[in-house]
């Protein structure tokens, strides 16, 4: 907080973490030291659980949404990527000819994780750790544990979330680079291509989907074992990545593609449930 060139130290109590804007004022001398001493024995984002509004700029007719390894691509309409109970969790929505980022990530307590609003960012600040490096914002459970991890790439159109745990009416989602698991009921999907559908995957409830949908869930919302079914999604999307393309164990896997101007006759496709199944799906 006192400058370096002044104390020449870097003591502990003498440290502090400010945005770039306010960097910015207390170098130009326009933010008093004693100011930030006093805002950082209660900082604001603290009182508030929330951080301030940091702008994304996505625009145009054309964005691309992946999640664990599925690839969902929007043109000039509102789509969304994954709905539960009819309620969006991530999706791109058109306002004034412009695609515009939403997205609704919380834990299982309901608490907002990650929020975005017509391509304003907010996250939570009451996990372990936030680090918003370049285009990537990862979220900490605790030292070492990646809770969330979101790339955005607003100059390409597209929104990667790498990694993920995000709850949503008694349904779980575990998010990978190998896929995207229900674990309620460990169905998993990966691979899948996406587009000009509405809504891509609906679980639960989709009577508030309106529209052409690609993939519908039924949920199982029994209590179950989290941490196992967590370490059983893994162990299985690690296996199915060793599986050369086209089989699973005997099982044959085809990525879709599903397109709303195709008639519904889709190929069967593998999600990969114990032990293996196969799921069809047909007109």
């Amino acid at each position: 907080m006192d400058e370096y060139n002044v104390v020449q130290e870097h003591a502990e109590d003498n440290l502090t973490l400010l945005c770039g804007y306010h960097h910015d004022l207390k170098s130009r001398g326009q933010l008093p030291v004693q100011v930030v001493r006093a805002k950082n024995t209660n900082p604001h984002n603290v009182t508030q659980n929330k951080t301030a509004m940091h702008s994304l700029f996505y625009y145009g007719e054309h964005a691309e949404i992946v999640a664990g390894g599925n690839r969902v691509i929007v043109s000039n309409r509102s789509v969304s990527a994954v709905k539960i109970d009819g309620d969006s969790i991530v999706d791109f929505e058109l306002v004034d000819g412009n695609l515009m980022l939403n997205l609704d990530f919380r834990d299982r307590d309901k608490a907002p994780v990650l929020t975005v609003r017509q391509n304003e960012l907010v996250h939570s600040t009451h996990l372990w750790d936030y680090e918003f490096t370049g285009k990537r914002l990862s979220i900490r459970e605790k030292k070492g544990q990646i809770y969330l991890t979101v790339v955005f790439e607003a100059d390409k159109q597209r929104v990667v979330i790498e990694k993920g745990l995000v709850s949503h009416n008694g349904v779980d989602l575990l998010i990978d680079p190998r896929g995207l698991c229900i674990l309620n009921n460990l169905i998993s999907l990966s691979g899948n291509s996406i587009a000009g559908i509405d809504t891509a995957i609906s679980i639960g409830d989709g009577s508030g989907s309106s529209g052409p949908v690609a993939m519908h869930f039924e949920i199982d919302r029994r209590t179950y074992d989290r941490g196992a079914a967590i370490a059983s999604a893994r162990k299985r999307m690690a296996q199915a990545a060793k599986v050369p393309p086209g089989y699973s164990r005997g099982c044959p896997q085809f990525p879709v593609s599903l397109s709303a101007g195709r008639p519904a006759t889709w190929t069967s496709i593998c999600f990969l449930p114990y032990p293996w199944e196969r799921s069809s799906w047909g007109a």
